[in-house]
């Protein structure tokens, strides 16, 4: 499930909040709704997923997605 340290990568770290974020996204939630279920803006989903894409030199959210699993930050 859901790790509740903050991750120490290489191309540093995400938040509990973004690990959060990154969860739902895998279970294939847009920003909208993750905004609504958090309590937080779509606006403000986007500028955390555009944030940990650019923290772990990613490309994409799916890449962020990818490395999530491969980190095992998700689980299935």
């Amino acid at each position: 499930m859901i790790n509740n340290i903050l991750l120490q990568e290489n191309h540093g770290s995400i938040s509990e909040r973004e690990v959060e974020i990154v969860h739902l996204l895998s279970l294939g939630y847009n920003s909208k709704e993750i905004g609504s279920m958090l309590f937080i803006s779509e606006h403000t989903v986007n500028t955390h997923r555009r944030n940990m894409v650019r923290k772990l030199d990613l490309k994409n959210s799916y890449q962020l997605i990818v490395w999530a699993f491969k980190e095992r930050i998700l689980s299935l």
